[in-house]
């Protein structure tokens, strides 16, 4: 479901990508990651029977200075259990996190940057339930702004386009709904690749 946040958010996107591209001396980074996310949900790692599963995304940076750069970033994460219950029935989570932020690159070495980054964020919350004798039902969690937090290490391999990066992500995502009541946000831990689009 398209909200308005998910319309300004591209909207920002793409304006800035929009001037980059006609300056033509900048550059602009795109972003692939993928990882391990662990949820802040209490009740996660009994129902789902582990305390993480996989998370993967895409993204965008643009160089505001040359340290300072505006990120924008998608990421999924699900994951399903199956339930010990007479109608063999399973439960899926579906989370999808939209950052919209900041990040500043401090050089530790002539190829190695230490990268903090932070700002807003809109997380997606989906549970569903099925089972061979009920048809499946979904729960959806009301959509609100919340914040993201992250610290990393990026290593840029010299004379390409090309870095490897590692970091951390805290999101913070409160879910008040009386369905869905508790922190779906929590900490991914992930790796990726950054390539340099001049």
């Amino acid at each position: 479901m398209i909200t308005r946040f998910h319309l300004l958010f591209i909207g920002l996107v793409f304006t800035v990508i929009s001037t980059t591209i006609a300056q033509q001396q900048q550059m602009f980074i795109l972003t692939a990651y993928g990882g391990l996310f662990f949820p802040a949900n209490v009740d996660f790692k009994d129902t789902y029977k582990s305390s993480s599963d996989l998370i993967y995304g895409f993204g965008v940076c643009l160089p505001l200075e040359s340290s300072l750069f505006l990120i924008g970033e998608y990421g999924v994460f699900q994951s399903q259990a199956f339930l010990n219950t007479p109608n063999d029935s399973s439960l899926s989570l579906d989370e999808r996190f939209w950052h919209a932020g900041l990040m500043a690159k401090q050089p530790l070495t002539r190829s190695m940057f230490l990268c903090i980054s932070g700002g807003l964020n809109l997380v997606s919350v989906k549970q569903t339930t099925s089972s061979a004798s009920v048809p499946e039902q979904s729960i959806e969690a009301t959509k609100k702004i919340g914040y993201f937090g992250s610290a990393g290490l990026e290593y840029y391999v010299p004379d390409t386009h090309i870095s490897y990066f590692g970091d951390m992500t805290y999101d913070y995502r409160r879910v008040r709904d009386k369905e869905l009541l508790g922190d779906f946000g929590g900490v991914r831990i992930v790796v990726g690749i950054h390539l340099y689009m001049y």
